[in-house]
């Protein structure tokens, strides 16, 4: 996976779906909803990906901070360092071993607390 513009949008839309969580730049959501473009992120749900489980909203935006709900937990992405962390519902954190680049290929968590 990689991210069809750069840099992040200025002007983000955060998309939660069953499964899956998209960024779209607002400026270009009508190039994606027509399947012009590609959003600027899409995270798949599955266990072992960025997106682990179902997200619920986001919860925080800050810059190149973006805290997602999430049905077991809450998902911290940090668009700057390009890496996720995630703290599960009892409160155990842990942190993608793979980059924002690699969020759907499967690489796994590893435990920080």
């Amino acid at each position: 996976m990689s991210f069809p513009y750069d840099p992040f949008p200025s002007s983000p839309f955060f998309s939660c779906e069953d499964d899956r969580f998209r960024i779209v730049d607002k400026r270009r959501f009508s190039q994606v909803v027509t399947g012009k473009e590609e959003p600027w992120l899409t995270l798949a749900v599955a266990e072992s990906n960025v997106m682990h489980s179902k997200p619920v909203r986001v919860k925080a935006y800050r810059e190149s901070s973006i805290e997602i709900e999430c049905e077991d937990g809450s998902l911290k992405l940090d668009i700057g360092s390009e890496s996720a962390r995630k703290v599960d519902d009892t409160g155990r954190e842990w942190i993608y071993c793979g980059g924002l680049e690699e969020a759907n290929e499967g690489l796994g968590w590893m435990p920080v607390s």
